[in-house]
């Protein structure tokens, strides 16, 4: 009985010692690719298979050229938000910004521009991990970048 009573206050003081890494939080000094932090960002690990998530605490700075020399570059995935198009080409038929649909197969047009933007680029806002494209159709000389707009 004795012996049965040291291996249960044993075995106590085990799991009392590993309670609190459920519950830890670290601070990573380093932010995640894409983020600008403003604070530390904590990395909170927890659950039943002890995998943690990442919280970011900045916004992501991100820009992409979706078109140059009039050559559309392939699609790109967006982290989502407000973004600019900032397009212009010597001569236009259309530069369409497309995204892709929730069926994963067909390009859904956003916008369409006929003519150069000028001092007053267009604002979109995309939805989170959406992948985009612009579709060039009788256009010669064409640019276009899109860029987020920080928080």
């Amino acid at each position: 009985m004795k012996n049965l009573l040291r291996a249960g206050a044993a075995l106590a003081l085990a799991l009392r010692s590993c309670a609190p890494a459920f519950a830890q939080h670290a601070i990573v000094s380093a932010a995640p690719a894409g983020f600008a932090p403003e604070q530390a960002c904590v990395a909170w690990s927890g659950g039943s298979n002890g995998a943690g998530a990442l919280i970011p605490c900045g916004s992501p700075q991100e820009g992409f050229q979706l078109a140059s020399g009039n050559v559309a570059s392939p699609a790109a995935t967006v982290f989502g938000g407000d973004y600019i198009l900032d397009q212009a080409c010597s001569a236009y038929g259309s530069l369409q910004l497309q995204r892709l649909g929730p069926d994963g197969a067909t390009w859904i047009t956003s916008l369409t521009k006929t003519a150069a933007d000028g001092a007053a680029p267009t604002g979109i806002t995309i939805g989170g991990k959406a992948q985009v494209r612009v579709v060039l159709s009788g256009t010669a000389g064409c640019a276009a970048t899109l860029t987020r707009v920080p928080n």
